[in-house]
């Protein structure tokens, strides 16, 4: 079967002037990812179910296993995503299982160096050596800042052929004992090719090559970091509230609105992710009381422990937004913010919520906005700079979640939506460092963005509040609380992964670092 390419693009000005020139020079492609990724030739989803084999490291029996997904990318994509619809094992012994039922869809950009639960699974012991997978429809997006036009260009496939998808098992697989975890890392750099620019101009060349790698990964009974369990920044709505009240069930944003066409010409559902969340009296909660205080359909930020039945025990559960009504949740890196009026445009990520089409190209009121800071830092009063995020400091390139209560936005218009609340994210950087210095109780890393970065791209137009002297410069700072899983010393010249919240300090952008990775080639 033939694949047929499909290329998206959504651009609109970085309007220096009014509010009509700025509202007629808005142009807006509204089709989320999954949705235009329907071109003829589109491929079936794969299905299947977990089989026993018999045989093997675990004498024939079966063990419960969480499929975790994460990515190792540099900043050069803002997206990417993808239907996964069969993932395969197969023995020493030749014997094959299908890890995968219904095909599932995936944002992998925002798992870099971050995993999460996928699925949970009833896998048959054995010592598995090789693996397979088959993608659907598949896009990434990237930003463009270019002659004073902010740009977001989409590439896709409304299907992706079987011999472009590789999954590597750097050691052997060895399903066994009750419980345990996989890991489905996606190889981002590996898995696109694209103009250097991400030009806008002209139709380029371009593949979806989905590379992954699948590894064992080691559970801890209490785990310290995203390597063993540790959950950071997990959003989603509340789907269900348990009994008692000290137990929700949360579902992701990846599956919401999907769907793929199928080969018979079927419309085959993405199934949405959804994590059983338990609490204790150790749960901080934010912006409610307590588990009882949630309510369907709000919208969490949560930090938690992965438990051995795939279910999170959650440390940290904060709603950014009570009011369930018309609400649509938006997380993405800012773009441009207005110096005219109090307008922001944003790239999204992640969309959920009663008004999902809504993804990201609108421009956003922000004069009656209640701003907050991420609330999983814990030692914001400790830094040696105001860590501050509010109307007056917000400045393009920063990872912000946007609730909005709106019927029907209306695709395709450049009226301003009014943003109930923002919230400053963290964010993953991919950076070379120049310097390592002491300042008090903090490691403090001096580094440098690829050019293609966000902040060096949108920080520096014209219009803006806020204009940056160094936009490739951060200075980041780590800690103690910072989980260290470099695997050599970081110096001069390290190229690294960075994640945090990074703050503008009157023109410079500072991190508060919560992990620090082995970085991606620029």
């Amino acid at each position: 079967m033939a694949w047929v390419p499909v290329r998206l693009l959504a651009c609109f000005s970085a309007l220096r002037s009014s509010v009509e020139n700025r509202k007629q020079l808005l142009t807006r492609w509204a089709l989320p990812a999954a949705l235009v990724l329907l071109s003829g030739g589109l491929a079936g989803c794969g299905s299947g179910s977990t089989v026993g084999t018999g045989g093997g490291g675990g004498g024939g029996g079966s063990t419960a296993v969480t499929l975790m997904v994460s990515s190792a990318a540099n900043d050069a994509l803002s997206r990417f995503s993808l239907f996964l619809n069969t993932l395969t094992l197969t023995s020493q012994s030749g014997k094959t299982v299908n890890l995968l039922t219904t095909p599932q869809q995936v944002e992998f950009t925002h798992l870099n160096g971050n995993p999460e639960p996928l699925l949970n699974l009833s896998v048959p012991q054995d010592v598995y050596t090789s693996a397979t997978a088959t993608v659907g429809a598949a896009s990434f997006t990237c930003l463009v800042q270019n002659n004073g036009s902010d740009t977001t260009d989409t590439y896709a496939y409304g299907y992706t052929p079987d011999d472009q998808v590789t999954v590597n098992l750097p050691a052997t697989v060895r399903v066994q004992g009750g419980a345990m975890a996989l890991q489905l890392e996606l190889e981002v750099s590996q898995s696109a090719s694209f103009p250097t620019t991400c030009t806008s101009i002209g139709i380029w060349p371009y593949t979806i090559t989905p590379t992954f790698d699948l590894t064992e990964m080691q559970l801890a009974a209490q785990p310290t970091n995203s390597t063993n369990g540790r959950l950071t920044a997990v959003e989603g709505l509340v789907s269900a509230a348990g009994a008692g009240g000290n137990s929700f069930t949360l579902t992701a944003p990846d599956g919401t609105n999907a769907f793929e066409i199928s080969t018979s010409g079927q419309v085959v559902n993405s199934a949405n992710w959804n994590w059983p969340v338990s609490t204790n009296s150790n749960t901080v909660f934010q912006g409610v009381g307590n588990a009882a205080g949630l309510a369907v359909g709000m919208p969490v930020d949560m930090d938690g422990a992965l438990q051995s039945d795939g279910s999170v025990l959650a440390t940290r559960v904060a709603v950014l937004d009570t009011n369930t009504t018309e609400l649509t949740v938006n997380t993405g890196p800012l773009m441009f913010v207005s110096d005219a009026v109090p307008s922001l445009y944003d790239a999204n990520r992640q969309f959920e919520g009663s008004e999902q089409l809504m993804d990201g190209w609108l421009a956003y009121d922000f004069s009656n906005t209640a701003f907050a800071v991420w609330g999983g830092l814990t030692n914001t009063a400790t830094l040696p700079f105001g860590a501050a995020f509010d109307s007056s400091n917000m400045v393009a390139g920063q990872m912000v979640s946007l609730t909005t209560h709106v019927t029907q936005p209306g695709e395709g218009t450049s009226s301003y939506v009014p943003a109930a609340t923002m919230t400053l994210m963290p964010q993953t950087i991919d950076a070379t460092v120049n310097g390592v210095t002491a300042q008090g109780n903090f490691t403090v890393y001096t580094v440098t963005l690829a050019p293609y970065d966000t902040f060096p791209q949108f920080a520096v137009q014209g219009g803006q509040t806020t204009l940056l002297g160094n936009p490739q410069q951060v200075i980041v700072y780590a800690d103690s609380n910072t989980q260290m899983l470099n695997s050599s010393a970081v110096t001069a010249g390290s190229v690294v992964r960075l994640t945090g919240v990074v703050f503008n300090d009157g023109g410079t952008l500072r991190m508060d670092c919560t992990q620090l990775l082995d970085g991606v080639a620029e």
